[in-house]
């Protein structure tokens, strides 16, 4: 889990505009729309970033296919995603104090109104995608989207001998990621980076190129 304060990392924005993933060949479920966190079915992510997901995808040769629930994300919706996991800790852990669930709030959801850190999906760098197969079906994964627990960790099945075909997948995923330049998060396997600050903190870049995606599209 990497808890290194990322918004130190300096940002040299390449100003690359924000593209609709409608015009690329993955398949999109707006996961936050179908929630009621957003008010568009459009998905957008950097340019780069897209073209790299098209590449790594074109690299499975048909086998495999990109299902993508988010990739830029304002902080409005950012915030409503926050609040709304907060709100279900408080309820589920009425024994805890404030800064007990802020802080296990944050292990998954970047707090948007904190100024001088950037969400990673408010740069159009971060993107959260899972595997289909050639008929459509999804991978199994372990857990489903979004799912904010132990099990959701990007080694988890790495560390624990439960189940050799999730294993085996989220290897297939991550794998696929990372050779194509994306950095891997540590709590979530679904999330991936690139180009933001997450970004060049795992992969050692001394700046990132992505900062928050404001009138890029």
């Amino acid at each position: 889990m990497t808890r290194v304060s990322f918004e130190s990392i300096e940002i040299k924005d390449s100003n690359e505009k924000l593209v609709d993933l409608e015009n690329y060949p993955f398949v999109l479920d707006t996961s936050y729309y179908n929630q009621g966190f957003s008010t568009s079915e459009k998905m957008f992510l950097r340019e780069g970033a897209a073209s790299k997901l098209a590449e790594i995808q074109s690299a499975f040769d048909g086998k495999y296919q990109f299902k993508i629930w988010d990739g830029h994300r304002p902080r409005s919706v950012q915030d409503a995603i926050y609040n709304d996991y907060y709100e279900r800790l408080k309820k589920n852990n009425p024994d805890w104090d404030e800064d007990t669930l802020h802080h296990a709030t944050e292990q998954f959801v970047t707090k948007a109104t904190t100024q001088k850190r950037i969400p990673p999906h408010s740069t159009g760098g971060a993107v959260d995608l899972t595997l289909v197969d050639s008929e459509g079906r999804e991978l199994d994964m372990g857990t489903v989207f979004d799912f904010f627990g132990p099990e959701a960790a990007a080694l988890y099945y790495e560390e624990n001998e439960i189940d050799e075909k999730v294993r085996n997948n989220r290897r297939i995923l991550r794998e696929a990621m990372l050779a194509g330049g994306f950095a891997a998060d540590d709590d979530e396997w679904w999330h991936f980076d690139y180009g933001d600050q997450l970004w060049a903190l795992r992969s050692k870049s001394s700046v990132a190129v992505y900062g928050e995606a404001l009138g890029l599209l």
